[in-house]
C-alpha cells in the first residue's frame, strides 16, 4: 500500500496516523508541510519518503519532568523514535526545536533503535545530542506503549550496553547539533553527509561501543563545517573506553579542532582515545594529522582497505 500523509487532502493528516496504520512493505508518502508530532515507527520495513518542505518537529528536552518532578532525561526527548528493523526514510528534515542544550539539556532529534535502518538525503537538526543509535531501555518503551515491538532490542543502560546487533546506514544527509551529536553503540555508516557544528561548539561523535564489536561509526566522503569559533568542532571522545570513529576521506575546514579526537574527563576518571579511533586520507585546511591526539590511529591504505560497507555493518549492505 501507499499513504499519502499531507496536512490537507491526503489519506492521512499526521506521520503517526500513517504509521499505526500501515503493514510491513508499505510506502509513506509525505507531502511538503511542517508536521507537529513526537513520532514512533513501531513497525518493520516501512518506507517514509518525503517531498522537499516536509518538515517533523517537536521540542522534547531532557528537562522535561514527570508528575513527581523527575527529569526525564536524555532518552525520551527524541522526535523521531525508529523501533522497527529495516526502515527507510528519505528527504525528511526531522528537528528538535527545544533549544540550546545549556539552558534545555539534551534533546534529540532521531533515535535509531532498529536494525537495518537506511536514511538518504535528510536533515537531522537540534542542538546537543541530535542522533542517537542504541537499543532502547525498559522507560523508553513505557513511555510510547502501547506502541512498541517484541522483537525490540532492549537493554538496561544505553550508555554501558553489551554487544549490539543494530546498524544503521547514513547517505547525503545533513546532520547538525553541538556536543556529541552523533552518538551511541550502533555500527553505523555514514556516506557523503554534512556534519554541520554549531555555536556553542563540542564533538561531532561520542561513541560508546563494546568491547567485542569490530566497528563502529564510520564517516566516508563527509565533510564537517560549522559556524562555532575556528577549532571548537572536535572530531569525538569517549562515551566508553572502547569507542570505534573512523574519518575516512573526509574534508575538515577550519572549524575542527587540529588535535582531532580529545580524551573525555569525567567525574569517573578520563576515558582515553585508543587506536580504535582514526583517520584516513583527510582533506581541507585541518588535514595534517599531525597535529592530532597521540593515540588516535593513522590509517595505512592497507588497513583502510578491510574498512568497506559489507564488514562495518557485518555482512549488510543496503540496496
Amino acid at each position: 500500500m501507499n499513504y499519502v500523509i499531507a496536512p490537507v487532502g491526503g489519506d492521512f493528516p499526521s506521520i503517526q496516523a500513517a504509521v499505526d496504520a500501515a503493514q510491513a512493505g508499505d510506502t509513506l508518502s509525505i507531502q511538503a508541510g511542517v508536521y507537529k508530532e513526537r513520532l514512533v515507527i513501531h513497525k518493520n520495513g516501512l518506507r517514509l519518503i518525503a517531498e522537499d518542505g516536509a518538515v517533523l518537529t517537536s521540542s522534547g528536552c531532557a528537562k522535561d519532568q514527570y508528575p513527581d518532578g523527575r527529569e526525564k532525561g536524555t532518552f525520551l526527548s527524541a522526535t523521531l523514535l525508529v523501533l522497527g528493523d529495516d526502515v527507510t526514510v528519505e528527504n525528511l528534515e526531522i528537528r528538535n526545536d527545544a533549544g540550546d542544550g545549556a539552558v534545555v539539556g539534551q534533546a534529540v532529534a532521531v533515535y535509531a533503535a532498529g536494525d537495518r535502518g537506511i536514511w538518504r538525503n535528510c536533515r537531522l537538526i537540534a542542538h546537543q545530542d541530535t542522533l542517537f543509535c542504541g537499543p532502547v531501555m525498559q522507560k523508553v518503551l513505557d513511555e510510547v506503549a502501547p506502541r512498541t515491538l517484541d522483537t525490540v532490542e532492549l537493554v538496561e543502560s544505553t550508555g554501558n550496553c553489551p554487544l549490539t546487533h543494530g546498524r544503521q546506514y547514513f547517505e547525503n544527509c545533513y546532520i547538525q547539533g553541538d556536543v556529541d551529536y552523533i552518538f551511541g553503540p550502533y555500527r553505523c555508516w555514514f556516506e557523503g553527509c554534512t556534519l554541520f557544528m554549531n555555536a556553542r561548539g563540542g564533538w561531532y561523535t561520542a561513541a560508546n561501543t563494546p568491547e567485542e564489536q569490530p566497528w563502529g561509526m564510520v564517516f566516508h566522503k563527509c565533510r564537517l563545517t560549522g559556524e562555532c569559533a575556528e577549532g571548537e568542532g572536535k572530531l569525538g571522545r569517549p562515551w566508553r573506553q572502547y569507542a570505534r570513529t573512523l574519518f575516512m576521506e573526509c574534508d575538515m575546514d577550519e572549524h575542527v579542532s587540529p588535535q582531532g579526537f580529545h580524551d573525555w574527563e569525567n567525574w569517573d576518571g578520563i576515558r582515553e582515545i585508543t587506536d580504535r579511533c582514526g583517520e584516513w586520507r583527510t582533506t581541507g585546511p585541518r588535514a595534517d594529522q599531525s597535529t592530532r591526539h597521540p593515540n588516535q590511529k593513522r590509517l595505512t591504505d592497507e588497513e583502510a582497505a578491510e574498512v568497506s560497507v559489507e564488514n562495518v555493518l557485518n555482512g549488510w549492505r543496503p540496496e
